[in-house]
């Protein structure tokens, strides 16, 4: 009975490798062949979707527009020009010259500090008014900054 099962198995396994047969006709077929099925799987789909994004801003109204600037030259112990008139937001520039430390000191207590040959000074005025100054240094140097609006 082993030798049974051994030649049974050997028969199987001689068909399963594809052991060809001779057909009626004398042409050699092969033996049919196993059938696969493959399924393969296709990558998901994606959908783009566009989207629009707004974009909210709040923008600060400017407090003052600015109207320019004006220059003084503080040279020969004098602020030049020594009065000025000027519109509301403009900007003076001192531009010390002189070889002697001055300064430019306003009655309302903004100072510009000791200024050197070539240091200059800033000041924005947003407020119409008169604006008298002095230096502290020398008292007969004084000047005068009218705002109009």
């Amino acid at each position: 009975m082993r030798i049974a099962i051994s030649l049974v198995a050997a028969a199987i396994a001689l068909s399963a490798c594809g052991m060809s047969e001779q057909a009626d006709d004398g042409t050699d077929q092969a033996a049919p062949a196993t059938e696969t099925t493959t399924t393969t799987t296709a990558p998901p789909t994606t959908t783009t979707q566009e989207t629009t994004t707004t974009q909210q801003t709040t923008e600060k109204p400017a407090s003052k527009p600015s109207a320019g600037t004006k220059k003084v030259r503080i040279v020969d112990f004098t602020y030049q020009p020594g009065n000025i008139t000027v519109p509301v937001g403009t900007t003076v520039v001192w531009t010390q010259l002189d070889q002697s430390t001055h300064t430019v000191d306003f009655d309302d207590g903004t100072k510009s500090g000791d200024m050197a040959k070539g240091d200059t000074y800033k000041r924005t005025f947003d407020k119409p008014g008169k604006y008298p100054y002095v230096c502290f240094y020398h008292p007969r140097m004084t000047g005068t900054v009218t705002v109009t609006s």
